[in-house]
C-alpha cells in the first residue's frame, strides 16, 4: 500500500486528520497529525454526490460555447427601448435609477448607448420597466458540400455581398 503524503511503499496503514483531510499514511507521516478510527472519518467524508457534481459543473465551465449558438441577444436599440418606455413611464432617469438601485449616471449612459448593461442590470431594466431587451437571434447554417456533407463556417457564410 502506498502512503498518500510521502508516497512510500509500506505494508499497512493508518487512518489520521491532517488539518481537517483524512489521508491514509505510514507510520512515520502519522505523526503529523491525529490518529482516528475508520468511523470517525466517514464524518470527513465528502457527499457522495458532491464530488461528481463539483466534476459536472467544471465540465459545463469549462465548455466551450459557440457563438452561434447564442439564442437570445440584446436588441440594437436596447438605449431607445430604454428611454422612450421610460419617458412614456413619466419617470425620471434619477427615479429609475433609484428604482434598481443604481447611479443616475449609470443610466444616463446606457440610454446615450454609451454603456451596454450587463446581464443582471438588463434583468433589472426589463423587470422595473416591463420590457424585453433581448431577441432570438436567427441560427447561421453553413453551406453544405456536395454529397450533403457539411464544411466549417467561413466570414463569407456570415457576409452578405451586395452587388
Amino acid at each position: 500500500m502506498r502512503c498518500e503524503m510521502c508516497g512510500k511503499d509500506v505494508p499497512y496503514l493508518k487512518t489520521v486528520l491532517i488539518e481537517g483531510t483524512v489521508l491514509r499514511v505510514c507510520e512515520e507521516c502519522a505523526k503529523y497529525g491525529e490518529e482516528i478510527g475508520e468511523k470517525e472519518a466517514r464524518k470527513y467524508a465528502p457527499a457522495k454526490g458532491s464530488i461528481a457534481e463539483g466534476l459536472a459543473m467544471r465540465e459545463r465551465r469549462m465548455r466551450e460555447k459557440d457563438v452561434l449558438d447564442t439564442e437570445e441577444v440584446l436588441v440594437p436599440d436596447f438605449a431607445d427601448v430604454i428611454r422612450r418606455t421610460r419617458q412614456r413611464m413619466g419617470m425620471s432617469q434619477e427615479e429609475l435609477a433609484k428604482k434598481i438601485n443604481e447611479k443616475k449616471s449609470v443610466i444616463g449612459k446606457i440610454e446615450g448607448g454609451e454603456l451596454i448593461p450587463s446581464e443582471e442590470l438588463r434583468k433589472k431594466l426589463e423587470k422595473s420597466l416591463n420590457i424585453r431587451l433581448t431577441a432570438k437571434m436567427e441560427a447561421v447554417h453553413p453551406a453544405q458540400k456536395k454529397g450533403g456533407e457539411r464544411r466549417g463556417l467561413t466570414l463569407g457564410d456570415l457576409i452578405r455581398i451586395e452587388d
